[in-house]
């Protein structure tokens, strides 16, 4: 037999992957990169706890309403991707501020504490008038207050009482929040909800339609 000189080089087994583990690994290391940016912009976001709870008292006198009143749940025409967004912009955190449950759920039932307060006389179903809220802005900016840098959240909405399917009274209703910038989102976010109650209930044309 034949043997092989001493300094002939054996063979050796190439270490190149096969084209399917080429691919599974491709795949692999895609599926890895997807999630690591999906977790990274997770994170880049604000998170805020605002634990909204109206605590202004009665602002007017609701007793001696003419009928009963319903608010439900308000809608959100902004043209945001997640409903739980406060504002997005510079002046939150990775761009984007989150609350911990949808921001216009949040409203509605913050107006709903207010009328409470009051003293309305509000039904789940079956009232007489239905106030249909609409968020359809929310604003952020750093303005100045007697030296103090502050934040400054607007909270822009529709607002229509309706009674059967006929709109007797609507208006464009905003609530302002303004805060030293140290207290943060969530101060000036409730301040702001806080005003556009206030606003509401102390506007003597909506009033009028109620009494």
């Amino acid at each position: 037999m034949i043997q092989p000189a001493a300094n002939t080089p054996l063979p050796h087994r190439s270490k190149a992957l096969s084209a399917p583990s080429r691919i599974i690994r491709g795949l692999l290391i895609a599926a890895s990169s997807c999630l690591l940016f999906a977790t990274g912009s997770m994170q880049a976001q604000e998170q805020v706890d605002l634990g909204y709870e109206f605590a202004r008292g009665k602002l007017t006198e609701l007793s001696n309403m003419k009928t009963t009143l319903s608010i439900p749940a308000f809608a959100d025409e902004r043209d945001v991707e997640d409903p739980r967004t406060i504002i997005t912009g510079e002046l939150a955190e990775g761009g984007v501020a989150l609350a911990e449950r949808p921001f216009a759920e949040i409203v509605g039932e913050a107006m709903k504490a207010g009328f409470a307060a009051s003293n309305a006389k509000l039904e789940s179903e079956g009232a007489g008038f239905r106030l249909a809220g609409t968020i359809t802005a929310t604003e952020a900016a750093i303005v100045d207050r007697g030296g103090v840098e502050s934040l400054q959240l607007t909270l822009r909405t529709s607002i229509q009482l309706i009674e059967g399917t006929r709109i007797v009274w609507q208006t464009k209703l905003f609530g302002r929040g303004t805060v030293p910038s140290t207290d943060g989102i969530a101060a000036a976010t409730n301040k702001a909800i806080d005003r556009l109650i206030e606003e509401l209930l102390i506007d003597d044309y909506f009033l009028a339609e109620i009494r």
